[in-house]
């Protein structure tokens, strides 16, 4: 007849079983949705150093790593010193037919940055863009953008600011 212990002992086994598949469950979904954000788009994060005369574009890393498939985010950071009109920026890489990789060419939005001054650019390059893995050594150039410039090379006479950045695609 006093069995009533181990009844209430096989009770609250169920309920804190069915307490830890609830939290187990809630965890999940939450890791899901946070990772789940992040497959649409990569980015890196901006700057925090600023660029100067003996150091005129500042990559916040040293190496572009790029996903396949989704779009990607970067930041910089360009310099005047010589500037005159607004400033334009073009990441170039050529075509390496030993991987297949196509020729990727992205440019910034112009602006005007003062002289002796600083600015952050923001490069966006879409999932369309990348297809192939490789590793590739591509030119960012910052240079003189007068009106109706387009993306391309920098203007014959144009002042052109220069850094090589190496770009992975996984």
């Amino acid at each position: 007849m006093k069995k009533k212990g181990s009844l209430s002992l096989s009770i609250n086994a169920i309920v804190i079983l069915v307490l830890a598949i609830t939290m187990l469950g809630l965890g999940l979904g939450f890791t899901k949705g946070m990772f789940g954000k992040l497959q649409t788009k990569l980015s890196v994060p901006e700057p925090d150093i600023p660029a100067t005369a003996d150091d005129p574009i500042v990559l916040p890393v040293e190496e572009l790593t790029i996903t396949k498939k989704k779009q990607f985010v970067f930041s910089v950071n360009a310099y005047n010193d010589d500037f005159t009109d607004d400033v334009m920026g073009r990441l170039y890489c050529a075509s390496d037919p030993a991987s297949g990789a196509g020729e990727l060419e992205v440019c910034s939005g112009p602006q005007a940055i003062p002289p002796a001054d600083d600015k952050g650019f923001k490069f966006i390059i879409n999932k369309e863009q990348v297809q192939v893995g490789s590793t590739r050594i591509c030119n960012l150039k910052f240079f003189d953008a007068p009106e109706g410039t387009a993306c391309g090379a920098p203007p014959a006479d144009s002042m052109v600011e220069s850094v090589q950045v190496v770009v992975t695609v996984k």
